[in-house]
This record gives C-alpha cells, sequence and structure tokens, in this order.
C-alpha cells in the first residue's frame, strides 16, 4: 500500500550530514549468495531499472525490446511477491531516446513504465532536457497519471535549500514502511541547457540524500518515517562488473563517496548515470560485525532489471539478510503474452510503434558503410574520439555556413550528445528515424567567437574534472582541425599543438564555433564541463535545429561517408634531436593514438614521415592499445630516422649552423591522420 508523503521533505539550511554522525545502521546483514532469506524474516523486495532513455523499442520499430523488458520485469515480481516487492528507477528513464519515444515527446515511455509497475523514481539529468516547466507541468503529471513518482531531494530553488519537488515517497510492504530517498548528479547543470533550469540549485546528492533519510529515521511521525530506507542515486562508477572490481570502483571519487558517505541507516544503494552494470556488496559505514550492503546499477537501455531481496527482522526493522543481482532482459515468453498486465504494456507499445513507423521510413540519404560511435569492448566509449561526432562537427560546419547569414571556423560535438549510430544495413539507406535518433535533444546550432587560446582551454578541458564520472570526454572536430597532446603533462597543459588546415592556430586570433545550443552557451553552468564554452564573445543562434539541420544536410550531400581520421594524437614526451652539427641528424619520437575505435575503422600499418611535406623516412604503427594516463590510446609509432647532411641541405642550406625550424608531419595508412610536430634540425 502506498503512502504518501509530502514535497517539503528536506530541512532548509541542512549540511552534509555524514555517515558516522547517523544512528545505528538500517543494514546488518550480508549477501545470502543467493540462499532463501532467514527463517522468521520478512520479505520486502527491490526491482529497479535505471538509464531507460525510452527503450519502448530498440530503435528498429518492432517494438520487442519494450515487450521483452515488460515481460522481464512482470516475470520477476510475479516471482518475488507483487505484494513484497516495490519497484524503484534510478532516473533517465525519458529522452535521448529511440524515434517511437521521442517522436510523441516521451509520453509512451511514461505510459509503459506505469504498466509495467513502477511507482518511483530519482529524477535523471535527462527529465531536465526540456527545462523544470515542462518535467513539472506535463511529465509528473503524466507519471502520476500512471501510477508512478518522480523524487529528488537535492534539488532546490535557486539561492536557497527549499526543495524544488518532492524528496522521497513510502510504501507500506508486508507492514514495512519502505522509504524512497531520490537525488541526481550534481552535474545536471552541466549536462542539460541552463535556461530550463535556471531557477534551481543541484546540491550534493548525498548531503540531500543523507538528510532526508535522517528525517524519515527520526522518530518524529510528524515529517514522515520509514523502517526501511533505500537510496536511489542518478549517479555511479565508470566501471561494469567486466571491466573492473570494488577497488576499481572505489578509487573513483564520486563513487566512494556515495558508497562511504551515504548514511548506514540506507539499507541498499541503487545507482545509474554512468550507463554500467554492476552488483557490488560494500561495508556498511561505522558497522563492528562485518555487515555489508547491495550498490546495484542496471546498466541501460532496457538490458536487465535489477533486483534485491530482504530478509528484516520487524522486531527490530533490521535487514538480517539479502541478496542482490542482475536479471537480463530476455524475450517475452507465451505465459507473459497470454498475461493482462502484459498486454496493457504490449499495447502501448504497439500503439507508438504504429504512430513512429510512417514517419521514420521516410528515407532521408544514403552512406557507404556504417558510420558510428566509439566502442570499447561492445559499450561505447565516450573517451575516444568518433567517426560519426567528427562527422557531425563537420556537419554543424558546413550547415551553418550554407545559411549566408552566419559563419563558421569549427565545428565541436559533444560526444554525449550523439545517442544512435547509423548502421549500414542492408543498401546504406538512411531513414527519417534513424537520422532523428542520432540527434534527439532538439537543440538549436548555435555559433560565439573563442579565440585560439579559448579554442587550446576547450580541449583542455577534455580532461574532465577529478569529481567528474567520465575522466574524459572526447569531443568530435570539424575536418579541418587536428591536435596534438602528451597525456603525462600537467592538467591544464596537455594539448602541445592546435593546427586549423596544417597551419598552427593563432593564440591572439578570434575563431567562430558551432555546436548545439547545450555546448555554445553563456547560459548556466559548464555545459559537460567545458567551462570555457561560456566565455565566447557574440553568441549567435543560427535558427537551425540540429536535428533538423542534419536530416537535411544527409539529403545534400547523400551517400555520406566516413572519414576514419583520428583529429588529436599524442606525442609522448619531447622528440629528441641528437648529433653533432657536422655529422648525421637521428630524431627520435613516440606517437600514440592514430586509430579510431568507430565500427568499421581500420587500423593504421604504416606512416610517412615528412619534413616540409617531403617524405624522408617511414615507420610502422603497431596495433596496441595504451589505457593510461588517459585518454585511452590505439595504435603506436616508435620512430627513429637518421638524416645525414645530404639530406638536410634542403633546409639549412644557407643558415650558417643555425638551428632551423622545420615542421614534422607523420601520416597514417590507411586513414589519412596526421599528428604535426614542429621541431629544430640543425646543418649537418
Amino acid at each position: 500500500m502506498r503512502q504518501h508523503t509530502k514535497v517539503g521533505a528536506l530541512v532548509a539550511g541542512a549540511a552534509l550530514i555524514s555517515a558516522a554522525a547517523l544512528a545505528t545502521p538500517a543494514s546488518a546483514g550480508n549477501n545470502l549468495g543467493g540462499a532463501p532469506i532467514p527463517a522468521g524474516s520478512t520479505p520486502v523486495n527491490l526491482l529497479t531499472v535505471n538509464d531507460f532513455h525510452g527503450r519502448i523499442d530498440s530503435g528498429d520499430l518492432t517494438g520487442k525490446l519494450g515487450k521483452n523488458f515488460a515481460c522481464t520485469m512482470i516475470t520477476q515480481r510475479a516471482a518475488l511477491g507483487a505484494s513484497n516487492t516495490v519497484t524503484v528507477g534510478a532516473g533517465d528513464l525519458i529522452n535521448a531516446s529511440t524515434f517511437a519515444s521521442q517522436v510523441q515527446h516521451e509520453e509512451p515511455t511514461i505510459d509503459f513504465l506505469g504498466a509495467v509497475g513502477l511507482q518511483v523514481s530519482s529524477v535523471g539529468n535527462h527529465e531536465f532536457d526540456s527545462g523544470f516547466a515542462d518535467l513539472t507541468g506535463r511529465i509528473i503529471p503524466r507519471a502520476h497519471e500512471h501510477g508512478f513518482e518522480y523524487v529528488g531531494a537535492n534539488i532546490y530553488t535557486k539561492g536557497t535549500k527549499t526543495p524544488a519537488m518532492k524528496s522521497y515517497e513510502v510504501y507500506t510492504v508486508n507492514g514495512v514502511r519502505v522509504g524512497v530517498v531520490g537525488a541526481v548528479t550534481a552535474e545536471t547543470p552541466n549536462l542539460v541547457a541552463g535556461l530550463g533550469i535556471a531557477g534551481l540549485d543541484f546540491g550534493d546528492p548525498v548531503e540531500g540524500a543523507n538528510t532526508v533519510v535522517n528525517q524519515l529515521t527520526d522518530g518524529d511521525a510528524a515529517n514522515g518515517e520509514a523502517d526501511v530506507v533505500v537510496v536511489a542515486y542518478h549517479e555511479g562508477g565508470p566501471y561494469s562488473s567486466t571491466t573492473g572490481t570494488l577497488a576499481d570502483q572505489m578509487k573513483v571519487p564520486v563513487f566512494a563517496h556515495l558508497v562511504n558517505d551515504t548514511s548506514p541507516k540506507a539499507a541498499a544503494i541503487i545507482q545509474g548515470h554512468t550507463h554500467q552494470a554492476y552488483v557490488y556488496d560494500v561495508p556498511v559505514p561505522g558497522a563492528t560485525d562485518g555487515s555489508t550492503r547491495p550498490v546495484l546499477q542496471t546498466g541501460n537501455y532496457a538490458a536487465n532489471v535489477g533486483k534485491i531481496e530482504f530478509g528484516i527482522d520487524t522486531s527490530t526493522m533490521k535487514v538480517v539478510g539479502y541478496n542482490a543481482g542482475n536479471v537480463p532482459v530476455v524475450a517475452y515468453s507465451p505465459t507473459c503474452a497470454a498475461d493482462a498486465q502484459w498486454q496493457r504494456a504490449a499495447a502501448i507499445v504497439d500503439a507508438a510503434v504504429t504512430y513512429a513507423k510512417p514517419i521514420a521510413a521516410q528515407p532521408v540519404g544514403k552512406i557507404t558503410t556504417s558510420i558510428t560511435r566509439a566502442y570499447n569492448n561492445g559499450a561505447e566509449d565516450r573517451g575516444r574520439e568518433s567517426s560519426l561526432s567528427n562527422l557531425i562537427a563537420q556537419q554543424m560546419v558546413e550547415s551553418v555556413n550554407a545559411t549566408g547569414n552566419n559563419h563558421a571556423d569549427i565545428g565541436i560535438m559533444n560526444p554525449g550528445g550523439v545517442r544512435n549510430d547509423l548502421p549500414y544495413g542492408t543498401d546504406g539507406t538512411i531513414t527519417y528515424g534513424q537520422a532523428a535518433a542520432i540527434l534527439p535533444f532538439g537543440n538549436t546550432l548555435k555559433t560565439a567567437d573563442y579565440t585560439g587560446a579559448q579554442v587550446k582551454r576547450i580541449l583542455e578541458e577534455q580532461w574532465q574534472p577529478v569529481s567528474g564520472s567520465r575522466p574524459f570526454l572526447a569531443l568530435g572536430l570539424s575536418k579541418n582541425v587536428t591536435y596534438t597532446y602528451d597525456p603525462n603533462r600537467a592538467q591544464g597543459d596537455r594539448i602541445s599543438g592546435i593546427y586549423l588546415d596544417g597551419t598552427p592556430i593563432d593564440p591572439a586570433k578570434v575563431y567562430s564555433v558551432t555546436s548545439s545550443s547545450f555546448l555554445v552557451t553563456n547560459v548556466g553552468t559548464a555545459p559537460d564541463n567545458f567551462a570555457t564554452m561560456l566565455q565566447g564573445a557574440n553568441y549567435r543562434d543560427t535558427g537551425l535545429s540540429d536535428g533538423n539541420a542534419f536530416v537535411d544536410w544527409l539529403k545534400a550531400n547523400s551517400p555520406v561517408s566516413p572519414s576514419w581520421v583520428q583529429h588529436g594524437v599524442g606525442v609522448i614526451g619531447t622528440p629528441a634531436v641528437t648529433g653533432s652539427k657536422n655529422g648525421p641528424q637521428t630524431i627520435t619520437m613516440r606517437l600514440e593514438g592514430f586509430d579510431l575505435t568507430s565500427l568499421g575503422s581500420p587500423a593504421n600499418s604504416t606512416a610517412s614521415i615528412r619534413i616540409n611535406g617531403t617524405e624522408v623516412a617511414t615507420a610502422t604503427i603497431t596495433p596496441v592499445i595504451n589505457t593510461t594516463p588517459i585518454p585511452s590510446r590505439k595504435g603506436v609509432a616508435e620512430i627513429s630516422f637518421t638524416l645525414t647532411k645530404q639530406q638536410l641541405l634542403p633546409w639549412t642550406k644557407g643558415n650558417g649552423h643555425r638551428d632551423v625550424d622545420v615542421m614534422i608531419s607523420v601520416v597514417a595508412d590507411p586513414t589519412g591522420t596526421v599528428a604535426y610536430v614542429p621541431m629544430k634540425v640543425s646543418k649537418g
């Protein structure tokens, strides 16, 4: 039975409450390893989902993914016992969606989630994509119509600690009051358009959650009470269970903060935002008996349903044991197809697909091969450049310049804004639905002016703050921009050279930059932590929708081919020139990161080393991947070549024994990736 609560759940002016300062842990159990909950304890269960992103359909307009997810959710609830179970989300349930949901402004997804039994979810940053007014005026009321609530304990009216929305909900399960507290990443102002959230502050999620957890367990019935509390954070760690251990996650400050500083009264921590699938047992802060609690994230895009089973000692309201895991979503069964609840959810999916199909089916152009985001072990990797991000950055420049009313020198695309790939399919045809799913946020294209020095700072800001959940965000760049960097150098000084059409960028010169209105903005907080984007001049809105401009560009340039050029290449350490001024000169350098990791991108095998355009040597590129320090770099060349006095004459003749500035370009084959390395050579 649902117990309603009040919006004014947070205590105004509350400070961060440390875990140790809060009362005895509510969780005093351990993972049972799949064994039944202890005899005599009361079952209280959670089903969870995060980062659903409107996946009532996978993008193929069959609706199978939504129906599969519905079946898995309904089947798991039936196995646990519907009366024993609360269904909880951890944000980003809508937006950045596939076409069937996107084309109807996410309303089918809201209806669907209610139909499959969602009861409460923390808000995610994407719930704010169309602004707070849309969230509170359209999305939340529609969620209420379908039986679920959005909560966010760390969202305040700007300049205050007054809660801007509901902070928690309480549900009674087998006589146990279960409180669900929600909180969203503090980075939200960096992740959504500033105007839509101008009246809000986003505080520390742990602070917000702890304040409410403490309130729900303070013995004062007037401000809400719960026997067991769980926290649903739209924030998490950067590793999946297959790529990282708990120890790896704990080295990431944001994850360690969520785990170590969340009140020991929280029996479980549900996470989201980072699109990772993991289940960990973490020590309960302050516990002396070895107690643990589950920390769980389901991945993304309807891949899994999270499941936590508690055994509760109702005399003490302590957790005496738990099981936790992620259940993979599989094909729906005949049993589900006969189930009335599944049929209601499936009907919502079918209606959305039927509406979307004729719109989505319209062909808009062709591609010669798949053009995709970057990948790492099958998962999207926003820390690597991609053929698709670079293509979009170039498209933005061409779309803006084609208007005749605006001009752009440089295009930039943030990787998080690219939400799907362009697969070749059977004949390379791209439909409106496929194209629309690439840039689904409805931003406009804007331009602003930045000096060359500011462009350098923007590229430096790809290395994200230590507090960020993603350590590196690789920008897509228009084809005229290349740069070199040394990842071993200090923060803010890693970019060693930037070149526009092969010419070094002028730090004092002003360049017009274009991107979506998310990235090119002077409103709100730094988008994706690119603070320099806020410091431009002459901001101009072109009036072009980014999605529509992309579709029009595809039509005008069909068939479109990807570029496999990597725009940023690592030059590790200082390239060296050795040898006497009266003898041969040997030049050595190590370059890393020639290869893209977009699907289908070829590996480079050789490099042509040229001085001022003339080839002087070749080198081998090996498909080595270096992951530390960030960013990950694939394709390594150890270069060493010697030039005789005669070979040096074209550049040194007439200069006596003075050093001569030359530009060494290292051009990779077959992609054409080029790294420019300025050096000095002497007359031999």
